[in-house]
């Protein structure tokens, strides 16, 4: 039998950045009059509490620790609706060490050479030399760019070698840029073998486990406490259900994402296809969540007043990361069933 419950030793790597989340990091700060520091300022903070060196063998430097516990980190961190980059800077460093560049990858885990994630537009290259488009977020100020095509190949390169071309941004504290690159020399590159695409997913629909949580809390929240009729909206019936379905929605989520991590963490012939169902599940129910908890809210869950519509916003990027939901679709359908043979 597969547990899926968070140990005694799990639930205090999850109360201790929780703890620093709150303080460092509150939702406030994607408000217009929030703190305007970006996410990136506390990268070596969170080097030094190693976020970005969960998953890295101790030999490499890393806490040795599994997916299991990288991605109960990575849910708190939807929670919060931190950067994608995240993301980048705990594979990038995975990148850089099997790529054995040994300082590159010391100096991504401790959070000194933050890496900005660049998503693939279209087809794309990556091998010895890097060619195709790529949509980066916040890569504004970032030495580092991680890229992955999809199947695997994952590379690191300098943002300072590349034109990045600005792009409209309707997502808070949040800019986007466009990267072309035609025959890079990537700084370290790694293939299939590491499962940068596996982790990728995985990580992303762990951030997107954290927004159905999120979002299911400030919707009941709000539920209890706004009063019309003389009584919480939350003991009517038809909010009552609303409220029941954004459970069940994060529930089935948050369970479906500890089964990959548990796959993947044990190199299982279906963790490709348990971090690809998670992921798309993920995206699905986020939005749907994050929909839902605006309209709880009513005419307040669409002003910036309000933390409702950042989480709407935020999971339509986390949805992007390695493939939107129709490209997952894809992936998902290219991999064999749990217990199916490939097809030759």
């Amino acid at each position: 039998m597969v547990d899926l419950l968070v140990s005694t030793e799990q639930q205090q790597i999850i109360d201790s950045v929780v703890d620093f989340l709150s303080v460092e990091l509150p939702l406030a700060r994607l408000r217009p009059d929030g703190n305007n520091r970006p996410d990136s300022a506390l990268w070596p903070i969170m080097g030094e509490l190693g976020w970005f060196m969960t998953s890295l063998t101790e030999a490499q430097g890393g806490l040795g620790l599994s997916a299991v516990e990288e991605a109960l980190l990575f849910r708190q961190l939807g929670r919060h609706l931190l950067t994608p980059n995240v993301l980048a800077s705990a594979i990038g460093a995975r990148v850089a060490a099997a790529a054995g560049v040994d300082e590159l990858a010391a100096a991504i885990a401790s959070g000194q050479q933050p890496v900005a994630l660049g998503n693939a537009v279209g087809r794309v290259s990556i091998g010895a030399r890097i060619s195709g488009r790529f949509h980066l977020f916040d890569a504004a100020g970032m030495p580092l760019l991680l890229l992955t095509d999809g199947v695997g190949n994952a590379a690191l390169v300098a943002t300072a070698s590349l034109s990045l071309l600005p792009r409209p941004s309707a997502v808070d504290a949040m800019s986007l840029h466009e990267a072309r690159l035609d025959a890079v020399a990537p700084l370290a590159l790694a293939g299939p073998d590491l499962g940068a695409h596996v982790t990728l997913r995985l990580l992303a629909a762990s951030m997107l486990a954290g927004v159905c949580e999120q979002t299911r809390d400030l919707a009941t929240d709000y539920a209890k406490l706004r009063v019309q009729f003389g009584q919480p909206i939350g003991a009517f019936q038809a909010i009552k259900h609303k409220c029941a379905d954004l459970a069940l929605r994060a529930d089935a989520v948050g369970h479906l994402v500890n089964f990959a991590s548990i796959r993947v963490a044990n190199r299982a012939e279906d963790a490709v296809f348990q971090a690809t169902a998670a992921k798309l599940l993920g995206a699905q129910y986020a939005l749907i969540n994050a929909k839902e908890t605006i309209q709880i809210h009513g005419g307040i869950g669409f002003t910036t007043e309000c933390d409702a519509h950042h989480f709407l916003k935020r999971a339509h990027v986390y949805d992007l990361i390695g493939g939107g939901y129709r490209q997952q679709q894809r992936f998902l359908l290219e991999e064999p069933a749990p217990g199916e043979e490939p097809v030759a």
